[in-house]
């Protein structure tokens, strides 16, 4: 069984470049402890680095090497060395280095140096030995897991996995069956199944091909003679046709040349006429909207200068015309005023005598009314009485004289009630108040005492739980100080002791002679390597002389790959010496097929470019259209919003409307003077001018308050005017949008719909051009393809020429290196060096060693004299808050002795609280006492009240019919009826005559507006007068830029080229087709002559082949059986062993499970391994589950991170005792990760287990990395292990190795 015995490190990770740190393996366990980051895995990663030649993950560009930086310098040598047993019992010498060197781009670049394999054999010391066995990296990681007993993927997943990867039994399902098919050489063996069987199949085949073969022999023999004539046929009209098609294919190459020449010359042209071509469009489209122009707006005569200079004054003009019309408006609104008086005066005279005649009416009615209620009063509240004659105006007078009286009393009698109740109210209010005050503070007080004793007692309780956890304080401040002395005394001892032992000076005389050993050992090593040359010098023989066979096959693979692809692509094979010419011909045929094709893409290429260019010119013009189609619309949406009517028609409205108010603006300005005339004439004559009857001052003043409201009706035709206004703007806002709907018109019907059908039919012919373009690319991208076979073909080439020339390298190196061992020779034995070093090394363990120890305690007496001061200190502190609690708690006393006098002093005070119910009762018999009170007075104030409502009404409807009859006596209303109707008489005559004035001054305004409302169109024609001679501008300008193109050269070219092109194309294609045509017959005629040559030799020797056929048909069907017999075997053996390897696995792991895990929720684990695919083709899913009551889960997402790791610990130990039976080696990386303390016990308990189970195998190891002190103290008390490695960074911080004995 494999083990381990030493490994040497030397510049890895954190480990000294410049010192070898060295451990040593024990049986049956070695434990490696230190703290985070100290290097432990390091030592894993160098262990799998050394069997496996694979560094750890995430470790490329050197970072598996000391930093060069961290050493100062520029390159880091470092080396890794292992000493094992191999499964035979050969002890074995394994070395490996590397080299970092910093880049000058502060990079760093990665070496791998000389490496060796070597059998480290003393086991007769006087004669040992080391032979080297390989020194290639390749080779040692092929060689070393075989010398082990295990497969790599053992070493790499099993034995020495690293802690990055401890958790791969739990990943994906894809990684997962990656991993234990690796194990299980799965691969391997299904590999060699498959192979049978394919080949198997294959043979099959074959037989069935063989014995059709056999049949048919027998025919062939009399077609031989048939065949051998058409040959030689077939022969002579090949030639024959190889002539005419050099001869076309000739002809060919001249006219595509010519048509190229002839192309590039006439593209040149036609980029001038398609410019011509596109300014001709323009002038067109600008030509069609002059013409539409034309047709819509009537041209005005004289010079652009006229025209704008007419519409800069055609303001002036409508100003004059607006002046006019101002004018006969003010003539008109004169008349019109005349009238609005005269028809003022008719309605005023209508109204005055309407008015007079419904005055009369009513004050007979008045009359009857206040007989009535005057009856009515004095027979209710007897005041009088009266017969049944009517009342005359002295028993009026005196019946109201008598009604104010009764009143009064009524009044004071009401007003005395009223009083009393006040009184009343105030009085109770006063008491009330005064009483409820004293009661709510008797309350108030009451409350706050309560609350405050309970927050007194409170803080009693609370001091009090504190002085009961302060009893023992005195005692533990006896106790702190006692300690405090007899820490301070240990601490001066320990001082004296740590002076006289003087550590430093020892540990520098041991560190010189250790220097002095290592040089001398450096230099007998350097001596030994120079011995062991030889030995090395013949295994690189060996070597090279393999590497010569390796490359000549390599070879003739080349030339055999080479030649396939030469058939495919001329139908041949060529030679090792020819096979770069044959290429080269072949590629320069390729290539100027593949210019000619590429010409013909560029110029397709070009014509889709322009067809593209007119369709984008196109396509902006129209864009342009589209845009100015939106501006004109946004414009008419924002400015015109009715959309129920055109805008003509909404010009006609606007003026509609602006008449209307015109007319209400001057019959109201017209009725104000009526009114502010009469007003005057009256206030000078006190006479109406309406009726022309004289008015005293009452009659004057009633007169003036009538006409003023008159006039303030009529002024408020000021919001008529300001109608008129808005009216106006509104119709010449709307007269400056008809140029904006002419120019929507035109463009949404003639512009935009022509420019789609151009784009249209540019986008059709773009198209067009497309598919042509494409399909001169495809050509192009075929011969592209195959160049890129010819240069696979050159590529093989080379690797010939490449290959050749090692071949030669390596002959001379191996005629010099056998030159060399002819020559050489040594004068000293190797064994006497080894000796040498042996003694050197043991000096400078000893030296470690005594270094180590005095390290050890010197940190021991450091250690223990950093935690007396800490120990002294934390002493200290508590003895200061001990004395502050003390303190506290005396304060605490005094506080609740004063607690406890508060609350006495606030129960007295309570107890003096208890008159709150005395103080209630007189509250409660002022109120019932108020309520009686109020209930009688409110009782007499509701009934006097009633009947003073009563009669003031009464008195108030008398008083006011009394008022009007005497108003209308006082004002004369009967004279006045009399003469408004001899007035209104002589209005209606007048009014007749003014009426006609008035309609023929609105004749001649219509006749103004009709003039000014047509000057909108005018603005719009010379607008447009405008804009058409800008246009006449642009063609002209257009035309130039045409005329100054040589349109009849480019013409010329055109037809030209449209009459010869043609010609020359149609040429081209038919020699094309006929040269083509004549190779595809020749390329039929040459395959039919290779198959009938092909068949010719078949049929040399018929009977000795049927006979060689036939012994050929009987061996294959024999060894066909053969290996289906085999493949049977194979396929059941595999699955046998991994049936069995399974459930060893999973037995192991059930009973580690349950030794080790103490949770309850998880009754075991184990793989299962599912079948995949039919009989023809099996393979394994695997996946880790776990079992709960008979039930099976996936583990993988269901468990915690310590169960993971558990899992993962237990599956690695399974599989190292199935699959490392040879190699007892195992190496655990932190296994208490992620473990509760529970869990921890358990492994070490198991692994102790373990250990005893097997400690009398011969080469066991168990490998354990941990930072665990614990589980350290564990493994040691259970008397497996005597030392253990303890790995720490030194003052340099550099990781060091140092053997401890467990205590």
């Amino acid at each position: 069984m494999a083990s381990l015995n030493k490994l040497a490190i030397r510049g890895i990770r954190s480990f000294d470049d410049k010192q070898v740190s060295i451990i040593e393996f024990f049986s049956p366990v070695t434990v490696i402890v230190g703290h985070n980051g100290s290097g432990k895995t390091t030592i894993i990663e160098c262990l799998k680095y050394a069997t496996t030649g694979d560094q750890p993950p995430n470790s490329r560009g050197g970072a598996f090497v000391h930093d060069p930086k961290m050493a100062n310098e520029k390159e880091v040598n470092a080396q890794v060395k292992l000493r094992f047993f191999a499964a035979n019992g050969q002890r074995m010498l394994a070395v490996r280095s590397l080299s970092v060197t910093t880049k000058k781009t502060a990079g760093l670049t990665m070496k791998t140096l000389e490496s060796i394999l070597a059998v480290d054999d003393t086991s007769v010391e006087k004669n040992s030995k080391r032979a080297v066995i390989s020194t290639k990296c390749a080779e040692m990681d092929t060689e070393i897991p075989q010398l082990l007993g295990v497969s790599k993927a053992v070493l790499e997943n099993v034995i020495f996995c690293h802690q990055e990867d401890s958790y791969w039994p739990l990943a994906e399902p894809s990684a997962l069956k990656k991993k234990f098919d690796d194990i299980f050489e799965a691969t391997r063996y299904t590999k060699a199944l498959d192979n049978i069987k394919a080949l198997r199949k294959d043979r099959v085949g074959d037989l069935k091909t063989e014995k059709e073969r056999l049949e048919g022999l027998a025919k062939e023999k009399g077609h031989a003679d048939k065949l051998r004539a058409r040959i030689s046929e077939l022969k002579n009209t090949i030639h024959a046709k190889e002539i005419t098609y050099e001869e076309t294919k000739r002809d060919y190459d001249e006219v595509v040349v010519a048509n190229a020449k002839y192309y590039e010359y006439a593209s040149r042209f036609r980029e001038i006429y398609i410019k011509i071509e596109s300014l001709q469009e323009k002038q067109q489209t600008l030509q069609a909207d002059l013409d539409e122009t034309r047709v819509n707006v009537p041209e005005i005569v004289g010079s652009n200068e006229d025209l704008q200079r007419r519409m800069d004054r055609f303001d002036e003009n409508i100003q004059e015309q607006k002046r006019q019309r101002l004018k006969a408006v003010a003539q008109k609104q004169d008349i019109e005023g005349e009238l609005d008086t005269g028809r003022m005066n008719r309605d005023v005279h209508l109204n005055n005598v309407a008015r007079f005649n419904s005055e009369a009416n009513q004050q007979q009615q008045r009359l009857k009314d206040r007989e009535q209620l005057i009856r009515d009063i004095a027979t209710k509240f007897e005041i009088g009485s009266f017969g049944q004659n009517a009342l005359d105006g002295s028993q009026v007078i005196e019946f109201m004289s008598k009604l104010d009286d009764f009143k009064g009393k009524q009044n004071h009698e009401l007003e005395k009630l009223q009083a009393e109740r006040k009184s009343q109210q105030e009085e109770y209010n006063a008491r009330s108040r005064e009483l409820t005050a004293a009661a709510e503070q008797l309350k108030a007080d009451k409350s706050s005492l309560r609350q405050q004793i309970t927050e007194r007692k409170g803080y009693i309780a609370k001091g009090e739980r504190e002085l009961e956890n302060s009893q023992e304080l005195s005692g533990l401040l006896l106790v702190n100080t006692g300690d405090i002395e007899e820490k301070t005394r240990r601490l001066d001892k320990l001082k004296a002791d740590f002076k006289n032992a003087n550590y430093d000076g020892k540990l520098s005389q041991n560190t010189e002679k250790k220097t002095v050993a290592e040089s001398k050992r450096e230099r007998l090593n350097q001596e030994f390597i120079l011995l062991n040359r030889e030995a090395e010098s013949r295994a690189n023989l060996n070597l090279k002389r393999k590497d010569i066979n390796t490359k000549n096959i390599e070879i003739e693979s080349n030339v055999d790959s080479a030649n396939t692809k030469l058939v495919k692509l001329i139908g041949k094979t060529a030679s090792i010496e020819s096979i770069e010419s044959v290429i080269e011909k072949i590629a320069k045929k390729k290539m100027n097929a593949l210019e000619i094709a590429e010409i013909d893409a560029n110029t397709a290429s070009g014509d889709h470019r322009q067809a593209e260019a007119s369709v984008a010119e196109k396509s902006a013009t129209l864009k342009s259209k589209m845009k100015d189609l939106k501006d004109a619309e946004r414009q008419m949406d924002n400015a015109f919003e009715k959309k129920e009517m055109t805008l003509e028609e909404a010009i006609k409205d606007a003026f509609a409307q602006l008449n209307f108010a015109k007319e209400e603006v001057h019959f109201g300005a017209g009725a104000v003077k009526v009114y502010e005339r009469m007003l005057q004439t009256g206030k000078q004559k006190k006479k109406c001018t309406a009726c022309n009857r004289h008015m005293d001052d009452d009659e004057l003043h009633v007169f003036e308050k009538y006409l003023k409201e008159e006039i303030n009706k009529s002024k408020q035709t000021k919001d008529a005017e300001a109608s008129v206004e808005g009216w106006a703007e509104e119709h010449e806002r709307l007269q400056k949008l008809r140029p904006i709907q002419s120019r929507l018109d035109t463009l949404k019907l003639k512009e935009i719909p022509a420019v789609e059908e151009q784009v249209a039919k540019a986008e059709t012919a773009a198209m067009e051009i497309k598919e042509i373009a494409e399909q001169a690319s495809d050509t192009v991208n075929a011969l592209k393809e195959e160049l890129k076979d010819i240069q696979a073909v050159r590529e093989y080439g080379k690797t010939i020429a490449r290959l050749q020339a090692e071949v030669e390298r390596l002959k001379q190196e191996v005629e010099s290196i056998e030159n060399e061992l002819a020559a050489s020779g040594s004068t000293k034995s190797t064994e006497d060096i080894q000796n040498e070093i042996e003694a050197l090394s043991s000096e400078i363990r000893v030296l470690d060693k005594e270094s180590n120890a005095l390290t050890r305690d010197r940190d021991r007496q450091s250690a223990t004299h950093r935690s007396i001061e800490s120990e002294l200190h934390r002493l200290e502190l508590e003895s200061a808050k001990i004395r502050g609690s003390i303190k506290e708690k005396e304060n605490i006393e005094k506080q609740i002795e004063q607690w406890k006098k508060d609350i006495a002093d606030m129960s007295d005070r309570m107890k003096a609280k208890q008159r709150i119910a005395e103080a209630q009762d007189p509250i409660d018999s002022l109120d019932a006492e108020h309520k009686t009170q109020q209930r009688e007075l409110d009782g007499k104030l509701a009934s006097v009240s009633v009947l003073a409502q009563d009669l003031n009404r009464r008195a108030d409807k008398l008083a006011d019919t009394q008022k009007h009859v005497e108003k209308y006596v006082q004002q004369r209303k009967e004279q006045q009826l009399r003469d408004s109707n001899a007035l209104l008489e002589e209005a209606k005559e007048e009014i007749k005559e003014l009426e006609k004035q008035v309609e023929e001054a609105r004749d001649k305004i219509a006749k103004i507006d009709k003039e000014i409302s047509e000057s909108g169109s005018t603005l719009s024609n010379l607008r447009e007068n405008i804009r058409l001679r800008k246009l006449v501008t642009q063609i002209q300008e257009t035309q130039t830029e045409i005329d100054s193109y040589d349109m009849e050269e480019a013409a010329k070219a055109k037809r030209t080229f449209q009459d010869k092109w043609k010609i020359a194309k149609n040429k081209e294609e038919t020699l094309q087709l006929e040269f083509s045509h004549i190779g595809g017959e020749i390329s039929s005629h040459k395959s039919q002559l290779n198959t009938w040559e092909a068949d010719a030799k078949e049929y040399k020797d018929i009977n000795k082949h049927y006979t060689d056929q036939l012994i050929k048909v009987k061996m294959s069907d024999m060894a066909n059986n053969d290996l289906e017999k085999y493949g049977k075997a194979l396929e059941n053996a595999i699955m046998k062993y991994h049936t069995l390897k399974m459930e060893e696995v999973n037995d192991t792991m059930r009973h580690l499970w349950n030794k080790t895990y103490q949770g309850t929720d998880i009754d075991g684990i184990k793989i299962r391994s599912d079948v995949e695919g039919g009989a023809s083709k099996r393979s394994y899913n695997y996946r880790v589950v776990m079992t709960k009551d008979q039930v099976e889960m996936d583990m993988r997402g269901r468990c915690s991170a310590g169960q993971k790791m558990l899992a993962s610990i237990i599956i690695r130990l399974a599989l190292s005792d199935s699959f490392g039976q040879n190699c007892g080696i195992l190496a655990l990386d932190e296994p208490t990760n992620a473990l509760d303390t529970e869990n921890i016990e358990a492994l070490a308990s198991s692994l102790v287990d373990i250990i005893n189970e097997r400690k009398n195998h011969s080469n066991f190891q168990l490998i354990i990395i941990t930072h665990d002190e614990n589980f350290l103290r564990k493994l040691g008390q259970s008397d497996v292990m005597e030392y253990y490695w303890r790995v720490s960074r030194d003052s340099r911080q550099k990781s060091t190795t140092e053997r401890q004995r467990v205590r």
